[in-house]
């Protein structure tokens, strides 16, 4: 359905005309409003969008700088946990060292003291020993006195032994004087 009259005719009856003082006004006033929204609500954006971007950038920014920072760490990390099982080696190096050294000097200490002892041991077997030998030789000597002495009584208790002791002892007494009576001549032509 089309008007001659210049309109367009909707179904349903309605008919639907330009008006264009209409257009015109509404035109105007879409472009006030955009030069309005141009001029005074655009900056305002901008400038929150420029803030919002330049807060989303240095997060960003700071984000990388975080990560970095956790590589470093990490490395850092990984680096202290190398060199404390590096200085967890050496101390237990060092203490196994220690550990073999203390067993040595307390072995070499043993061994001083098993030759100290042992020496010690030996001298006391020795001392015993030279003790038991004087100890044997009195009473080996006071055994062998006791028997002669016994020996001697045995003799001497007879009567011939007490006769002939007595005679030897005679003899041994006249040879003394008579050995003392020629010393005596001699020794005047001495003086």
């Amino acid at each position: 359905m089309i008007d001659t009259s210049g309109g367009v005719l909707a179904a349903g009856g309605y008919e639907i005309t330009f008006d264009w003082p209409v257009f015109f006004s509404q035109l105007f006033g879409f472009a006030v409003i955009v030069f309005i929204i141009w001029k005074w609500v655009v900056p305002p954006v901008k400038r929150l969008m420029a803030k919002s971007q330049d807060a989303i950038a240095k997060q960003l920014t700071e984000s990388d700088h975080a990560a970095q920072q956790l590589e470093e760490a990490k490395r850092s990390y990984a680096n202290a946990i190398t060199e404390a099982h590096a200085e967890l080696d050496q101390i237990r190096a060092d203490a196994r060292a220690d550990a073999e050294y203390i067993v040595a000097q307390m072995r070499e200490a043993a061994a001083a003291e098993v030759e100290r002892v042992r020496r010690q041991g030996r001298d006391q077997v020795a001392q015993l020993r030279r003790q038991m030998v004087r100890d044997l030789e009195t009473d080996l000597a006071a055994a062998m006195l006791a028997i002669t002495e016994e020996k001697v009584r045995d003799q001497v208790a007879t009567p011939e032994a007490k006769s002939d002791s007595i005679e030897r002892f005679l003899e041994d007494l006249e040879i003394l004087a008579n050995s003392s009576s020629v010393k005596r001549q001699a020794q005047p032509g001495w003086n």
